[in-house]
């Protein structure tokens, strides 16, 4: 049977808008439409260097969000984006915590996969409030694969409301904003949203993790010092992120404490941490893989920093040796690129034989260069760390878990928190995509624990 709207009774027994909850609302958008700027703390000096350079400015509600997750599926059968919605109004104890939000598209300076200085561009959302700053934490919320350059964060002002089920954690984030109170920041990484002319260097620790600790690092130079007239932060920071996010989370948890940030905790869910051994088995297994385009991605990704070790002369066969450079660009979609792999989505059908053979080898510079991205290795974290994964994701193997959790536990670490969260059996579709919403309201709620 179909659950009912959000704007009606659950039969889960979550959110329920009441008269007086909608005349709260209301008014809140009466008081939000003729709302006055605050003057920065005269005391506060302008930041001349290493802060944000906003672009554009827009404002949200929760109708705002509520009109998305229409858009998403709502089944009674599986646990969905709007159940995250539903809960996360449910758990909040005590008054009503609805505010509107701001989202700013902005511009930070970071590197390129050169390491010169580049401008690149990401997503801040925080509460705003007429009566007083809201002190908050920054969570920088790490988003997973995205095919498209056009659907990064930054770039969702222009998105299509058809676009919306694609990208489920714009809505997360701002559900978080406007429900926790939190300062949300959503890092577009390299060669995605505003960064065109380059490719997007995906599953590259280094690369990744400097984009993201960069705008970490000027999130809180922009925000603290009442320099912005709405939020100031309060101090604390968070890294959350699924899937390529996972990864990313856990990489730039790594440079941040390299960089002696302080890391009030880390959650990252359903990674590919273990990229030569875990993922490897996945390239050159026997059976179809759910998402091609996974392949192709990484392969573009590695080509661009390591021209000579994943060259494609040597690595690929025909026609993928043109296909994947030609269409593994950020202009194509998930369908096109997948068209482009072996119809049987097997993908080690893609390599030459001879390549096949150094990738099996554990002393080839190929395997060696996968093994030193591995985002688990060489790292003893300090910071509060959830590691959270489905048994039997279909896409990113749980055997990513089990071996960073077998490096952690070595070291003796009790800073961290492992949940194996039990076999999903989706209705359609991966078990990967279908497990995520549980994941965000897990780790978002782990967060929320420790900001209390």
């Amino acid at each position: 049977m179909k659950k009912q709207t959000l704007n009606s009774k659950s039969s889960k027994g979550f959110f329920k808008p009441t008269t007086m909850f909608l005349l709260l609302f209301s008014s809140i958008i009466l008081i939000s439409s003729c709302k006055k700027k605050h003057d920065p703390e005269p005391e506060c000096s302008p930041l001349a260097t290493g802060g944000f350079e906003v672009v554009s400015h827009t404002e949200r509600t929760a109708q705002n969000v509520m009109d998305q997750l229409q858009i998403l599926p709502d089944d009674s059968a599986s646990y969905d984006y709007n159940d995250f919605y539903r809960e996360t109004a449910a758990q909040l104890p005590g008054s009503l915590e609805l505010r509107p939000i701001a989202h700013e598209v902005v511009k930070y300076t970071s590197t390129d996969d050169k390491g010169a200085p580049i401008q690149l561009t990401g997503l801040l959302i925080y509460p705003w409030s007429l009566f007083g700053r809201i002190s908050a934490p920054i969570v920088s919320v790490n988003h997973g694969t995205q095919i498209l350059k056009a659907l990064a964060p930054s770039k969702w002002k222009s998105a299509k409301t058809s676009d919306w089920k694609d990208f489920p954690e714009m809505a997360i984030a701002d559900i978080m904003a406007i429900w926790y109170g939190w300062i949300i920041i959503m890092p577009d990484y390299q060669g995605m949203g505003g960064d065109t002319s380059e490719n997007h260097p995906y599953v590259i620790r280094e690369r990744l993790a400097n984009a993201t600790a960069d705008m970490v690092e000027a999130a809180q130079k922009s925000l603290s010092c009442n320099r912005n007239a709405y939020v100031t932060w309060n101090g604390q920071t968070y890294l959350y992120g699924y899937s390529e996010g996972g990864f990313v989370t856990m990489a730039a948890a790594r440079e941040l404490e390299a960089r002696k940030v302080n890391l009030n905790g880390v959650v990252c869910m359903d990674g590919p941490y273990d990229l030569s051994g875990t993922m490897l088995d996945v390239m050159l297994g026997d059976a179809p893989f759910p998402v091609p385009y996974f392949l192709p991605m990484m392969l573009v990704g590695y080509n661009t920093m390591y021209p000579n070790i994943f060259n494609y002369e040597s690595m690929l066969k025909q026609p993928y040796r043109t296909d994947i450079p030609q269409y593994t660009t950020g202009f194509y979609n998930e369908t096109v690129v997948n068209s482009k792999m072996p119809p049987d989505r097997i993908l080690k059908k893609v390599f030459t034989d001879a390549y096949i053979d150094s990738l099996k080898n554990p002393n080839s510079q190929a395997r060696q260069t996968m093994y030193g991205n591995n985002s688990y290795v060489n790292w003893t974290p300090k910071s509060k760390m959830l590691l959270w994964h489905c048994q039997n994701d279909d896409c990113v193997p749980f055997g990513n878990f089990t071996v960073a959790k077998q490096r952690f536990t070595s070291l003796g670490l009790t800073n961290i928190e492992y949940v194996e969260w039990p076999p999903v059996v989706p209705k359609s579709g991966t078990v990967h995509v279908a497990v995520a919403p549980r994941a965000f309201y897990e780790g978002s709620r782990w967060i929320y624990q420790l900001t209390k």
